[in-house]
């Protein structure tokens, strides 16, 4: 199962990870996650009360050069609040990869912004690399991800998939299984 469907929060161009995802500024602790915190401070500089109207599920479209000054802290901000996706214009490769390692996909989509608007549904669908307005019909398509990244993010992160892959090849027939035997 690839396909994810949620309520759209729509944001415009140049949300930084750092200055409009969250603040970075105000994190206290680096080495750690202070996931009430990072919560509390989601997209306020652009929807002061957004953390009280988001939902489990929803999905977040953004405009082009989403999440620049990436880090992992704004990620977490979004998966913990219940953002299941986030389609954007354009983003950098480095924000995908830090954000789906911990298990919430990013997918750039040129031409996204103007499918929905903030309260549609959006219908994403990772392996078909297809992106839709269920209300509309219209949709568009994006590179679809390969399938180490949806076992990622089907895992919930990196650490998630790696153990898996780690405990498949410790299985009876399993690479590791046999060199262990030996």
């Amino acid at each position: 199962m690839s396909a994810i469907r949620g309520r759209v929060w729509k944001f415009g161009d140049n949300v930084g990870a750092d200055d409009g995802i969250i603040q970075f500024s105000k994190v206290t602790d680096l080495g750690s996650y202070d996931v009430p915190a990072l919560k509390a401070m989601l997209f306020v500089l652009l929807d002061p009360g957004f953390p009280t109207k988001v939902r489990a599920g929803d999905i977040v479209v953004a405009g082009k050069n989403f999440g620049h000054h990436s880090h992992p802290h704004a990620g977490v901000a979004m998966r913990e609040s219940g953002i299941r996706a986030c389609v954007c214009e354009s983003t950098d490769s480095a924000f995908v990869r830090k954000i789906l390692n911990i298990g919430l996909p990013v997918v750039p989509c040129p031409g996204v912004g103007r499918l929905v608007e903030t309260g549609d549904e959006l219908e994403l669908d990772l392996a078909a690399g297809t992106v839709r307005n269920p209300s509309t019909g219209e949709s568009l398509a994006f590179r679809a991800y390969c399938e180490s990244m949806l076992e990622v993010w089907r895992l919930g992160g990196l650490a998630s998939a790696l153990r898996e892959r780690v405990a498949a090849a410790r299985r009876p027939g399993g690479i590791l299984a046999a060199q262990e035997m030996s």
